[in-house]
C-alpha cells in the first residue's frame, strides 16, 4: 500500500484553456469579449419541487443584456440565461456544450476550498477550464465563464486570421 501523501487536486497544473485565459488577463492591452455586470439566483421550493431561476446582467462594449432562465440547478440556470445572452452576439456558441463538469472539495468541512473543472465541446474542438473558490457556486461559475470566453477569443483570433490572409483554408 502506498503511504506517500497524494498532492492534492487543487495543486494540478491548470488547463490549457485556463493557462492561456490568465496569460492573457494579465495583458495591458486585453479586453475581455463580454463582462458579467450581475447575476442572481432564486433557489426556491414550490409546490414540492426544487425550483432554480437565474437572472444574468452582462456588457458587451457599450450594450448591456439581461436574460433569465430556469435550471436544473444554481450553475445550469446560469449557464441556460448566459448562454441567451451570448448567443445574441456570438452565434457561433450555438453547439458549445459542457459535456463534463466536476467539483472537488479539499478540507474536512463545508468551509473547504472548491476546485471546479468543466470540459466544453463545440463538436470539432474539446477545452477544459478550472477555476477555484472557496464557494461552490462562484467556481462552477467561473469555470463556465472561462469556458465562454476562451472559445469566443478562439473564433476571434481565427476570424482575424482569415480576414487578413484569405488563402488560408477554412478548417
Amino acid at each position: 500500500m502506498n503511504t506517500e501523501r497524494q498532492p492534492d487536486f487543487y495543486e494540478a497544473e491548470p488547463p490549457q484553456a485556463s493557462r492561456e485565459l490568465a496569460k492573457l488577463r494579465g495583458s495591458s492591452d486585453y479586453v475581455a469579449p463580454f463582462e458579467i455586470v450581475r447575476r442572481r439566483v432564486i433557489d426556491d421550493v414550490h409546490e414540492g419541487r426544487m425550483t432554480v431561476d437565474a437572472t444574468v446582467v452582462i456588457r458587451i462594449g457599450n450594450v448591456e443584456e439581461t436574460e433569465a432562465a430556469s435550471g436544473v440547478g444554481v450553475v445550469h440556470a446560469l449557464d441556460v440565461a448566459l448562454r441567451k445572452a451570448l448567443l445574441k452576439y456570438f452565434p457561433y456558441l450555438e453547439p458549445v456544450r459542457v459535456i463534463e463538469t466536476y467539483q472537488h472539495a479539499t478540507g474536512d468541512s463545508t468551509e473547504a476550498d472548491v476546485v471546479s473543472v468543466k470540459k466544453f465541446s463545440d463538436g470539432q474542438l474539446l477545452w477544459t477550464t478550472l477555476a477555484k473558490s472557496s464557494n461552490t457556486v462562484e467556481a462552477g461559475w467561473m469555470s463556465l465563464l472561462d469556458g465562454y470566453e476562451w472559445r469566443i477569443i478562439n473564433e476571434n483570433a481565427r476570424r482575424q486570421r482569415m480576414n487578413a490572409n484569405p488563402r488560408l483554408s477554412r478548417r
